[in-house]
């Protein structure tokens, strides 16, 4: 059989972290208990694996939080723009109301949106409690499109919150936790010089234990290497990618 390669070290964190999983599912398939010097190896594998995935979403929160602070800012400016609009509409009841509104917003201004992340969310949460008083509340039933507006900014400040609070969970539950770039030299390493040779030589000792494992095994780097040589046409470092 064709012999098992050394993983890509240039393979992505991700994509590293799925193929160990593919591979640690290939060997559930068996009891491999009996081999005293692979079962080690499983098991090492399993445990920096579940740390690598842990440290990958991880890094998945603190992405997303860039992404609901983005619609949090898209929430603010159209409110704020829509409020300016009827301030300026020839209609004395609905320039009185968007007044009102107007007022509220001035306490904070649209530059709350280049805040840092702690800093903007407190003063969200401010301003949405204002607009949630009687006699702006009131003002607000006047002006259409401007409830739905507050209600969006509601919905993306409660989304940004829980992304900020898995992201804050982590940091301090996790402060020692290795990086996610570490955790994927050491699982390519652990493959390339514990488990590639070792499959490789009891493929031709004992093929009826090792052999059929070890071709999948073969077709999973495989699969993976090539994938990292397709991205090499890219300018971006695949080192530096999820």
């Amino acid at each position: 059989m064709t012999l098992i390669k050394k993983v890509s070290p240039n393979s992505r964190n991700g994509d590293t972290s799925a193929l160990l999983s593919l591979i640690l599912k290939e060997f559930e398939q068996n009891d491999w208990s009996a081999d005293t010097y692979l079962s080690p190896i499983i098991k090492d594998a399993s445990a920096t694996n579940t740390a690598l995935i842990e440290a990958l979403r991880r890094l998945t929160a603190y992405s997303q939080m860039a992404e609901k602070d983005n619609v949090r800012d898209m929430a603010i400016r159209a409110l704020f723009k829509l409020v300016e609009g009827y301030v300026h509409i020839p209609i004395a009841e609905m320039q009185e109301a968007a007044l009102v509104v107007e007022n509220v917003l001035n306490q904070y201004g649209l530059s709350i949106q280049n805040e840092d992340y702690a800093e903007e969310s407190a003063d969200v949460e401010s301003l949405l409690n204002d607009l949630s008083k009687p006699d702006v509340v009131a003002a607000i039933t006047k002006l259409q499109g401007v409830a739905e507006i507050t209600a969006s900014l509601h919905d993306a400040q409660k989304d940004f919150e829980n992304i900020a609070l898995q992201q804050a969970e982590g940091e301090s539950v996790k402060k020692d936790l290795a990086s996610a770039s570490q955790l994927k030299k050491k699982i390519i390493a652990e493959i390339n010089d514990n488990l590639v040779g070792y499959m490789n030589t009891m493929a031709k000792v004992n093929p009826a234990t090792y052999e059929a494992t070890a071709k999948t095994i073969t077709e999973l780097i495989d699969k993976n290497n090539e994938l990292v040589k397709r991205r090499k046409k890219t300018n971006v470092a695949d080192s530096e990618l999820v």
